[in-house]
């Protein structure tokens, strides 16, 4: 039972291969009909149809010239590239065909615009037309625009390559707390030149409360305020100081990334001055001083020596015990 259910998995697939392989000869030869008619674009859908269903190296040739015909110059240098990677012993193509394929791929090499692109900041993300770059095959240092799908990406470097079909083309660069930067740039056939695209660099907001209403802020020693307000500044690190009469100031670092909203909260706290900043202290403590002075002189003073007896005109003296 189990090698019926076997042969018959085999059949239904040969016969669903079987299926696969007319349906894309058909839009094959659909295809061709439509080339021959100059209907590129309806030529290419068709022979992507056909390839989908059974890929060929003859079938990738025919896209990469219908590509050529429409002006998509990139694609059209890739696809033929494929082409000649898809060739096997089963589905060789004609030398003629190899060394058309390498005339047309010199001629793509010399329409195709160059710039030299420095981004800043350095891991700043690219899309062109909507698409992120792709490394060249035969230059990963270089990167071609209209083949990759899907968000803007990083470049392995700041500084590269990028080929271009000839025309208008939209580029967004982004970067996390930066303004998204949009260029529309033209490029002509075979040119070349560099471009610098700068992303601008958001500024950070601080959110500064305190449990003391009206309380003054300073942000490196200037006046910018009372408590609550919020305040608008470049990335950076601030000092803020928060003030009110009464209450022991508070004094803190802000470190602000590039368009970081964030908030700070100042708890002010009472100001109990201490007792050796009160006048009484000091005026009881001078009391204490003199007398402490006073007793240590009187205790460490030396014994006063006696004067000299007077014994008077006959040389008397009184005895002294």
């Amino acid at each position: 039972m189990r090698l019926a259910v076997f042969a018959l998995a085999l059949t239904l697939a040969s016969a669903a291969a079987a299926d696969d392989t007319e349906d894309a000869r058909e839009a094959f030869r659909k295809g061709a009909f439509l080339a021959q008619d100059t209907q590129w674009a309806a030529a290419l859908a068709t022979f992507e149809r056909s390839y989908a269903l059974v890929p060929h190296p003859w079938t990738t040739y025919n896209m990469a010239v219908c590509q050529r015909a429409l002006g998509q110059y990139v694609r059209a240098r890739a696809t033929f590239g494929r082409a000649l990677l898809e060739r096997s012993a089963s589905a060789e193509l004609p030398a003629d065909t190899v060394r058309d394929i390498d005339r047309f791929q010199k001629e793509i090499d010399a329409v195709l615009a160059t710039l030299d692109v420095t981004l800043d900041p350095a891991d700043a993300a690219i899309a062109v037309d909507g698409a992120p770059l792709v490394a060249d095959t035969s230059d990963p240092r270089t990167l071609v625009a209209g083949l990759g799908a899907g968000q803007p990406a990083r470049p392995p470097t700041s500084r590269f390559q990028l080929l271009l079909d000839p025309g208008v083309h939209v580029i967004h660069v982004t970067h996390a707390g930066f303004d998204d930067a949009v260029l529309t740039e033209t490029v002509r056939p075979a040119e070349h030149r560099a471009l610098t695209i700068r992303v601008t660099e958001l500024s950070a907001s601080l959110k500064i409360t305190s449990n003391q209403p009206n309380a003054a802020v300073k942000v490196d020693r200037v006046d910018v305020g009372t408590a609550p307000l919020v305040l608008t500044r470049p990335a950076g690190v601030y000092r803020v100081t928060v003030e009110k009469a009464g209450f022991d100031p508070f004094e803190t670092d802000a470190r602000l990334g590039p368009g970081q909203r964030s908030e700070l909260s100042a708890p002010m706290r009472e100001h109990h001055p201490s007792v050796v900043t009160r006048w009484w202290f000091w005026t009881v403590a001078g009391v204490v001083v003199a007398g402490v002075a006073a007793t240590t002189w009187l205790a460490t003073r030396p014994s006063p020596e006696r004067p000299p007896v007077d014994t008077g005109g006959l040389g008397w003296a009184a005895k002294i015990p």
